[in-house]
Protein backbone atom coordinates (compact mmCIF):
# COMPACT_ATOMS: atom_id res chain seq x y z
CA UNK A 1 0.00 0.00 0.00
CA UNK A 2 0.92 3.51 -1.22
CA UNK A 3 0.01 6.55 1.10
CA UNK A 4 0.89 10.08 -0.01
CA UNK A 5 -0.32 13.88 -0.94
CA UNK A 6 0.26 16.01 -3.33
CA UNK A 7 -1.38 19.52 -4.56
CA UNK A 8 -2.96 21.15 -7.26
CA UNK A 9 -3.84 25.03 -7.16
CA UNK A 10 -6.65 24.55 -5.68
CA UNK A 11 -6.70 21.09 -3.70
CA UNK A 12 -4.97 19.24 -1.51
CA UNK A 13 -5.71 15.50 -2.34
CA UNK A 14 -4.97 12.04 -0.67
CA UNK A 15 -4.10 9.12 -3.15
CA UNK A 16 -3.82 5.57 -1.55
CA UNK A 17 -2.56 2.97 -4.20
CA UNK A 18 -1.91 -0.84 -4.26
CA UNK A 19 -4.50 -1.18 -1.93
CA UNK A 20 -5.32 -5.56 -1.39
CA UNK A 21 -8.59 -6.07 -1.38
CA UNK A 22 -9.34 -6.75 2.01
CA UNK A 23 -8.13 -3.28 2.86
CA UNK A 24 -10.83 -1.73 0.38
CA UNK A 25 -13.36 -1.69 2.78
CA UNK A 26 -11.53 0.15 5.56
CA UNK A 27 -10.61 2.71 3.34
CA UNK A 28 -14.10 3.57 1.89
CA UNK A 29 -15.12 3.84 5.67
CA UNK A 30 -12.64 6.50 5.52
CA UNK A 31 -15.04 8.61 2.59
CA UNK A 32 -12.14 8.52 0.14
CA UNK A 33 -13.66 7.54 -3.33
CA UNK A 34 -12.26 5.10 -6.11
CA UNK A 35 -10.48 6.64 -8.89
CA UNK A 36 -9.15 4.10 -11.62
CA UNK A 37 -6.77 2.28 -9.37
CA UNK A 38 -6.80 4.35 -6.50
CA UNK A 39 -8.26 6.09 -3.96
CA UNK A 40 -8.31 9.80 -3.35
CA UNK A 41 -9.84 12.70 -0.67
CA UNK A 42 -9.92 15.97 -1.89
CA UNK A 43 -9.78 19.54 0.52
CA UNK A 44 -9.34 22.89 -0.56
CA UNK A 45 -5.71 23.74 -0.43
CA UNK A 46 -5.90 26.48 2.49
CA UNK A 47 -5.96 23.75 4.74
CA UNK A 48 -2.92 24.35 7.86
CA UNK A 49 0.03 22.13 8.53
CA UNK A 50 -0.11 20.52 5.42
CA UNK A 51 3.84 19.32 5.71
CA UNK A 52 2.94 17.29 8.70
CA UNK A 53 0.22 16.28 6.93
CA UNK A 54 2.00 14.83 3.95
CA UNK A 55 4.78 13.00 6.28
CA UNK A 56 2.03 11.54 8.72
CA UNK A 57 -0.20 10.07 5.92
CA UNK A 58 2.83 8.95 3.88
CA UNK A 59 4.51 7.27 7.22
CA UNK A 60 1.50 6.22 9.43
CA UNK A 61 -1.42 5.85 6.42
CA UNK A 62 -0.70 1.97 6.05
CA UNK A 63 -0.81 1.02 9.25
CA UNK A 64 -4.21 3.26 9.86
CA UNK A 65 -5.89 1.56 6.95
CA UNK A 66 -4.68 -1.86 8.01
CA UNK A 67 -5.78 -0.84 11.89
CA UNK A 68 -2.32 -2.48 13.35
CA UNK A 69 -2.45 -0.71 16.54
CA UNK A 70 -4.11 -1.49 19.96
CA UNK A 71 -7.05 0.47 20.63
CA UNK A 72 -6.72 0.20 23.99
CA UNK A 73 -3.11 1.84 23.98
CA UNK A 74 -4.26 4.08 21.67
CA UNK A 75 -7.06 5.72 23.58
CA UNK A 76 -5.14 5.66 26.95
CA UNK A 77 -2.60 7.99 24.95
CA UNK A 78 -5.50 10.23 23.75
CA UNK A 79 -7.21 10.21 27.24
CA UNK A 80 -4.26 11.48 29.42
CA UNK A 81 -3.38 13.75 26.84
CA UNK A 82 -6.90 15.53 27.19
CA UNK A 83 -6.66 14.66 30.71
CA UNK A 84 -3.82 17.39 30.77
CA UNK A 85 -4.85 19.75 29.04
CA UNK A 86 -8.35 19.69 30.62
CA UNK A 87 -10.10 18.96 27.00
CA UNK A 88 -13.98 18.19 27.52
CA UNK A 89 -14.73 14.79 25.14
CA UNK A 90 -17.10 11.86 24.66
CA UNK A 91 -16.57 8.47 23.05
CA UNK A 92 -19.10 7.63 20.67
CA UNK A 93 -19.10 4.41 18.21
CA UNK A 94 -18.01 1.21 18.80
CA UNK A 95 -15.32 1.70 21.66
CA UNK A 96 -18.11 2.67 23.56
CA UNK A 97 -19.51 -0.63 23.88
CA UNK A 98 -15.87 -2.24 24.18
CA UNK A 99 -15.15 -0.05 27.19
CA UNK A 100 -18.14 -2.04 29.04
CA UNK A 101 -16.76 -4.94 28.47
CA UNK A 102 -19.09 -5.76 24.92
CA UNK A 103 -16.71 -8.39 22.85
CA UNK A 104 -16.05 -6.04 20.34
CA UNK A 105 -12.79 -5.37 18.61
CA UNK A 106 -13.43 -1.06 17.22
CA UNK A 107 -11.25 -0.32 13.74
CA UNK A 108 -11.24 2.64 14.81
CA UNK A 109 -12.20 5.54 17.62
CA UNK A 110 -14.68 7.95 17.06
CA UNK A 111 -14.42 10.97 19.50
CA UNK A 112 -16.80 13.43 20.09
CA UNK A 113 -14.93 16.71 21.55
CA UNK A 114 -16.74 19.61 22.66
CA UNK A 115 -16.98 22.86 20.43
CA UNK A 116 -15.09 25.14 22.33
CA UNK A 117 -11.93 22.49 22.54
CA UNK A 118 -12.09 21.16 19.24
CA UNK A 119 -9.14 23.60 17.55
CA UNK A 120 -7.64 22.89 20.76
CA UNK A 121 -7.28 19.10 20.57
CA UNK A 122 -5.66 19.56 16.58
CA UNK A 123 -2.91 21.49 18.41
CA UNK A 124 -2.09 19.19 21.08
CA UNK A 125 -2.35 16.01 18.89
CA UNK A 126 -0.40 17.95 15.55
CA UNK A 127 2.68 14.86 15.72
CA UNK A 128 -0.59 12.33 15.20
CA UNK A 129 -2.45 14.89 12.81
CA UNK A 130 -3.80 12.44 9.48
CA UNK A 131 -6.64 15.00 7.87
CA UNK A 132 -6.92 19.00 8.83
CA UNK A 133 -9.48 19.97 11.51
CA UNK A 134 -11.73 21.98 9.33
CA UNK A 135 -15.57 23.69 10.29
CA UNK A 136 -17.78 22.64 7.67
CA UNK A 137 -19.96 25.10 7.66
CA UNK A 138 -23.37 22.16 8.30
CA UNK A 139 -22.73 21.14 4.98
CA UNK A 140 -21.89 17.41 5.81
CA UNK A 141 -22.82 14.69 8.65
CA UNK A 142 -21.28 16.68 11.07
CA UNK A 143 -20.34 20.47 11.61
CA UNK A 144 -16.71 20.35 12.64
CA UNK A 145 -14.31 17.36 11.68
CA UNK A 146 -10.45 15.99 11.93
CA UNK A 147 -8.34 12.47 11.84
CA UNK A 148 -5.32 11.89 14.05
CA UNK A 149 -3.95 8.94 14.13
CA UNK A 150 -1.64 7.74 17.25
CA UNK A 151 0.10 3.90 17.11
CA UNK A 152 -1.79 2.38 13.81
CA UNK A 153 -5.08 3.48 14.96
CA UNK A 154 -7.55 5.79 12.96
CA UNK A 155 -9.17 8.37 15.74
CA UNK A 156 -11.95 10.46 14.16
CA UNK A 157 -12.67 13.95 15.89
CA UNK A 158 -15.48 15.46 15.06
CA UNK A 159 -18.09 18.04 17.09
CA UNK A 160 -21.13 20.11 16.88
CA UNK A 161 -23.44 22.34 19.79
CA UNK A 162 -26.07 19.31 19.65
CA UNK A 163 -23.17 16.93 21.04
CA UNK A 164 -22.04 19.01 24.01
CA UNK A 165 -22.41 17.45 27.31
CA UNK A 166 -24.54 20.27 27.93
CA UNK A 167 -26.73 19.44 25.06
CA UNK A 168 -26.12 15.69 24.98
CA UNK A 169 -26.65 13.04 27.20
CA UNK A 170 -23.75 10.95 28.48
CA UNK A 171 -23.07 8.21 30.65
CA UNK A 172 -19.86 7.90 33.23
CA UNK A 173 -17.80 4.91 32.69
CA UNK A 174 -14.49 3.95 34.85
CA UNK A 175 -12.03 2.27 32.31
CA UNK A 176 -8.27 1.83 32.90
CA UNK A 177 -7.94 4.31 35.58
CA UNK A 178 -10.02 6.68 33.49
CA UNK A 179 -13.28 8.43 34.06
CA UNK A 180 -14.72 8.59 30.74
CA UNK A 181 -17.86 10.00 28.97
CA UNK A 182 -19.73 7.21 26.87
CA UNK A 183 -22.65 7.57 24.36
CA UNK A 184 -25.51 5.44 26.21
CA UNK A 185 -25.47 1.88 25.29
CA UNK A 186 -29.17 1.72 24.63
CA UNK A 187 -28.95 4.86 22.29
CA UNK A 188 -26.23 3.49 20.32
CA UNK A 189 -28.41 0.08 20.26
CA UNK A 190 -31.41 1.42 18.67
CA UNK A 191 -28.98 3.13 15.92
CA UNK A 192 -27.70 0.36 15.15
CA UNK A 193 -31.29 -1.48 15.19
CA UNK A 194 -32.48 1.19 12.97
CA UNK A 195 -29.10 2.28 10.87
CA UNK A 196 -26.99 -0.25 9.95
CA UNK A 197 -28.18 -3.53 11.35
CA UNK A 198 -25.06 -5.15 11.47
CA UNK A 199 -26.72 -7.94 13.18
CA UNK A 200 -23.50 -9.70 15.23
CA UNK A 201 -23.17 -6.62 16.80
CA UNK A 202 -26.45 -6.09 17.80
CA UNK A 203 -26.55 -10.08 19.31
CA UNK A 204 -23.52 -8.83 21.09
CA UNK A 205 -25.08 -5.92 22.71
CA UNK A 206 -28.72 -7.17 23.43
CA UNK A 207 -26.46 -10.48 25.49
CA UNK A 208 -24.94 -8.21 27.55
CA UNK A 209 -27.74 -6.26 28.25
CA UNK A 210 -29.80 -9.79 29.04
CA UNK A 211 -26.68 -10.64 31.43
CA UNK A 212 -26.61 -6.86 33.05
CA UNK A 213 -30.70 -6.79 33.58
CA UNK A 214 -31.03 -4.13 31.05
CA UNK A 215 -33.93 -4.07 29.37
CA UNK A 216 -34.37 -3.20 25.64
Amino acid sequence: MNCYCMESEEKFIYCVENVEKKYIENIEHAWFKREREKFIKEYPNNIKNKDVIKNNFNKYGESMFKSEGDWKNSLKIFAEKCKSENIKWYIFGSASEAIIGIDIKPFDLDIIIHVDHFYNVENIFLEYLMEPFVDNKKTWVVQFFGRICIEGVMIDIAAEEKLNEENNEYENIFWENYELKVYPLLKRYHMEKEGKNRKERIKKMEEYMDKNGIKW
